[in-house]
Parts: structure tokens; sequence; C-alpha cells
């Protein structure tokens, strides 16, 4: 499954509106003014005006600049008023003027002052679900407020003059949506139109949300514009909506399809402040998808956030959108092909920083964090550790006492983990530790990771591999004792680690008195001709349950060779051990480990 929200095509005009130094450029019929508040001198920035028609039909619209000035262009001559929105405030009309052709008008608006407030409004008091709802009711209230926020934000879309910085993230959770299982992050920045663009209203009314296919499923999110258009507004219907577990304090005006609706389609709510009527958030979830009950129970949809900007401007900051991931098996008594829930494909993203004209205009917050600290095994603060989320690319390094943050985190339970090269040259992994980050946490979740001494570390090396209860035996009688172990690095020509690499370990004592161009069958087990194992993501590796007391011949394979280092019978001429001796070690029985570092010299 792939995300259905589409990037944005990189932009790189920027408008005059921000620039905010060159005079306004007059083509046709031009309105402009100055919306001030009610001193009259005192102009308002960041509110909405909009040229209307005389059959009350929006002809253009434009936010004021910081100082209040505005320029709106008319298609023709004709009778028009200026509409003034501000969030959180009663809306301002001008009166009406003719505009006639080639024509340039000052109107100036003096804005109302009588304050809206969505505080105290049940949602009980509306539960019916009206499609367009006419004037004096109170969802229709609500709607006018939203309304106000979701017009900024596809007029900022539609201009897209600022350069973002974004990140890309695909998860994998569980079927609970708690656990993350993996996750992949991606940076980008440059100027672009909008961070977040949907499909047109009009295809996703008349062919649905959801494109839904045997090898690829899509899904689609609506933007401001989505939500704002007619083809939206005539199939959906409005309620007030609260919900004190998922947004406390907070007034939801809930949208769903009308009945009669069989396409993909979504239901939602559009999350406001009551106290100061922002928009905050829009909840979704998917609807007529036609799949079975165990993948259409899963937590199907997505959120979309708003973000103000100071300069009036609005934004969709962060968007998610969650997707059955499922696979095909057979129903064991029916014998029938069913689609299985093996959890949720999670794919949004996030704006990190907004910069304009004047700099930076937007920083976004650290969003939910792990913090701690990793101490050695003197109870100090061990810097340069490696503390990662595994199944993810989410990393840090731990500063010069010890301390590490781990932040955009979402909501969700995560595995977490240490490195450091003290541990990894002896191929020690630690256990790792799940750490929950809830919902709405305001100060990080706290874990702290204690790093072993080297007595302990020796002593579990090996803890996890079964030791063999026999030994070698040798061409001339006697036996191997079974207990060295060997740790080293690999390292390229350069002294880089090399990674992936199989290093063999065999022992000398081979029975090869057969003729020399017959195959030995050696078998590669612990405790008897020798072991493969495979460098770790640093370069090191470790061989449990060696020979001690005998020399060992420890090479890497060349590229191209094929061996899987769990596959034991493998088949070797004389020449071929050899040409494979690279180092010689010898474990002795009395301290019964080693280390060796082996470098290649060429690829």
């Amino acid at each position: 499954m792939r995300r259905s929200v589409k990037p944005a095509v990189i932009f790189l005009w920027v408008s005059l509106f921000v620039t905010g130094g060159a005079p306004f450029d007059a083509h046709g019929q031009v309105v402009r003014g100055r919306l001030v508040d009610s001193d009259g001198e005192t102009g308002i920035g960041g509110a909405m005006v909009s040229l209307m028609d005389d059959r009350e039909a929006q002809m253009e619209r434009s936010l004021t600049r910081p100082g209040g000035l505005y320029q709106l262009a008319a298609p023709a001559a004709g009778r028009y008023r200026i509409r003034a929105d501000r969030i959180g405030y009663a809306t301002t009309f001008s009166d009406y003027f003719d505009l006639s052709a080639a024509d340039t008008l000052t109107v100036n608006i003096v804005a109302r002052i009588e304050a809206v407030s969505l505080a105290g409004i049940e949602a009980e008091a509306e539960s019916r679900c009206r499609v367009r709802p006419e004037e004096g009711l109170t969802v229709t209230r609500v709607w006018d407020e939203a309304r106000k926020a979701l017009e900024a934000a596809a007029w900022t879309q539609e201009r897209g003059y600022y350069q973002y910085e974004m990140q890309r993230v695909n998860r994998l959770m569980d079927r609970d949506n708690r656990r993350v299982i993996s996750e992949d992050r991606s940076f980008e920045s440059g100027y672009r139109q909008t961070p977040y663009v949907s499909r047109p209203a009009e295809e996703l009314v008349e062919e649905g949300f959801a494109r839904l296919r045997p090898n690829e499923s899509v899904y689609w999110a609506p933007d401001a514009a989505v939500l704002l258009s007619d083809p939206f507004l005539d199939t959906h219907c409005l309620r007030l909506h609260r919900d004190e577990r998922r947004a406390p304090g907070l007034l939801g005006l809930a949208f769903q399809p009308v009945p009669g609706r069989r396409l993909p389609d979504i239901s939602g709510t559009l999350w406001l402040n009551p106290g100061t009527s922002q928009l905050r958030w829009l909840d979704f979830s998917y609807e007529n998808l036609n799949l079975p009950d165990a993948v259409q129970s899963a937590a199907i949809g997505g959120r979309v956030e708003f973000q103000a900007l100071p300069n009036g401007t609005w934004i969709v900051d962060s968007w998610r959108i969650r997707m059955p991931h499922t696979r095909v098996s057979t129903n064991p008594l029916t014998s029938r092909v069913q689609s299985v829930l093996e959890g949720l494909s999670v794919q949004g993203g996030d704006v990190l920083r907004v910069h304009g004209n004047e700099g930076t205009v937007m920083e976004a917050d650290l969003g939910g964090r792990i913090a701690g600290v990793v101490f050695d095994s003197l109870r100090a603060g061990l810097r340069g550790a490696r503390v990662f989320v595994e199944g993810t690319g989410v990393e840090v390094a731990t500063d010069r006492n010890g301390r590490f943050e781990l932040n955009r985190l979402e909501p969700g339970v995560y595995t977490v983990n240490y490195s450091h090269p003290y541990l990894e040259r002896y191929s020690y992994v630690p256990e790792p530790f799940e750490v929950e980050v809830p919902e709405g946490a305001q100060v990080p979740s706290q874990i702290n990771f204690a790093a072993p001494t080297i007595t302990r570390i020796l002593g579990n090396l090996c803890r996890d591999e079964q030791r063999p209860d026999d030994t070698a035996n040798l061409p001339g009688g006697g036996a191997l004792r079974n207990d060295g172990i060997l740790v080293g690095q690999v390292i390229g020509p350069t002294g880089a680690p090399l990674p992936g690499v199989i290093v063999r370990i065999l022992s000398r004592d081979f029975d090869i008195s057969q003729d020399v161009t017959t195959v030995v069958n050696t078998t590669l087990r612990a405790g008897r001709s020798g072991v493969a194992v495979t460098t770790n993501e640093s370069g090191y590796y470790r061989a449990c349950w060696v020979p001690v007391d005998t020399y060992l011949d420890v090479s890497v394979m060349e590229p191209g060779e094929d061996l899987d280092p769990n596959q034991l019978q493998v088949g070797y001429t004389l020449s071929d051990l050899i040409k494979m001796r690279e180092e010689t070690v010898i474990i002795p029985a009395d301290a019964p480990f080693e280390t060796l570092i082996l470098r290649v010299e060429s690829n």
C-alpha cells in the first residue's frame, strides 16, 4: 500500500504579498484598502477579506497584510461588497459599491469588535446531522469558525510561497495501533505550493476516498480545499460532537456521508478550541470499504492537523493515514482464502520548519520524547553511546554526561536499546527495554541504561548459544575441548568496518588423509571442525564454543562465495583449505577468550 497524499510539485514563485515592499500591481478592476480596528487607525493583519458580488458569491479572497492592507481583483465591472473574517470575531461587511471597468477603488473597513465564543455549546443541543445547515443554528455558528481557518489554509495552499523543511514518515504498527514494529523517516526541504495536498474534491466524491485492489490499495485524505468544496458539503452532513476522552475540552464539528452513499467515503470530526474558536485538527475514518469484519475493525483512518502562522496564514503541519496491513491465508476449517490483519501501515508527514522572507516563521515542537542516561560500570555517564529505537532509523548519541533524548515520536510503545564501541568489540547486545510515549505527554518518558562490567560481559557473552556436550576428535586420537570464544572485527583497506561478511574459523586438525583430489566433507559445527559467523553492522563478529589449545585458521569469505552461516555441511578440497588461511590463532584453555582483528586488503 502507498500513501494516498500526493507530494506537491516544488514551486519557486514567491508571492508579492510576502515581500511587502513593492506596490500593488493593478490590472483590470481592482479593489484595495485597509482593515482597521474600531479605533480607526490600528491595522488588522491576517484577516481573510473576500470580494462578494450582489448574489453573495465569492469572487476573490486574500489575507490582509500585517498593517491591514489588502487588494482584490474583480473579474468584471459590477456591484460588490467586501467581507472580512477573523477567527473568534463576527464577520464584518462593507457597504455595497459599484465598480466600473478598469476602475481601481479604495474601500477601507472598520472591523466589528463583537467576539464569537463557542464556549458552553452543548453537542446534544443539535444532534441531528444537517446538510448545509441554515443560518441561526448552533452548528452553523461552529461551521463558520471552522470555515475561516479552512479558507485561510486553502488560500495559503493556493499561493504556495513558503520554504518547508519536512519529515516523511512510514510506520508499521501492530493490530491495536499501539506497538511500533518499524519506522522509516526521510527529510526534504524546498519551496513548494503546500506540504500536503489531496486529490480534487470532485474526483473524491465521484470515485471515492479509497481504491481497493488485490495487489495495491490507495487511500486519500481530505485537505482544506476538499472540506470547503461544494461536492463535499453536498454529500456530507454536519452535527455537533464532544468526546472528552479523545479531545478533552474541545468542541467537535462531526461530518458523515449522507444516506445512500455506497462509494468508499470518510466520516470525521473537526475539533475546535471553544475559547479561541481556532481549528485544531481533523480526525477521520473510512466508510464503505467492503472489507472483512476482522480488517474493518482496525483503526483505519487518519488525522490532519492545522497550524496558524504568525502572519495569519494557515497550513497543514502534520498528517497521517492509517491503512490495513494484511496477508492472505487459507482458513483451516473452511479452506477458504481470507485476508488476515497483521497490523496497520501508517504514512504521513510533519512540517519541521517554515521559512519565509522574514526568516523562520514556524518551528515544530519536539513531539513525543524519550530521555535518560547511559551509565558505565562505575555509574558515571557514558559518552558516545548510540541509543536507538529498534526497527526504526531513530537514534541519537549520548553527550559527555551520558544523557540522551529521542524526539519527534508519536504515541506508542517503542523498543529502545543502546550500543557502545566497548560493547560492540565483544559483539555484546544488551537487553532492550519497552518504553511507552503517552498521547499528549508534556514531559519525556524516562529510561536509564547501566552498561555491564567486562567480567559480566564475558560471563554472558555466549549465554544464548547452546554449548556442545561432546568434543572434537583429533586425527591421531584424543579430543579437543570446546571452551573457546573468539571475537574481533573485520575492516577494509581504509580501516572502515565491513558489516555482513562471513568469517570462517577452522581447526588445522582435520583428517586429510584421503587423496587430495577428493572432497573432504567438513561439518561446520560448534565444537567440531569449526564455525561460520557473520559480522554485525559495525563489522564485529563472535564465535562461541570453538576448540582451545589448537591452531585455528580464521578467514574472511571472498565476495561471491555463497555460504549460509547456518549451513552445516560444506565440502572443501585440500587446496581450498590452504587458500582460505588468512590468520592463525590459538585460544589457551586456561584463558579461553581471544580477540582477532581481520583486515581485508582488497575487495
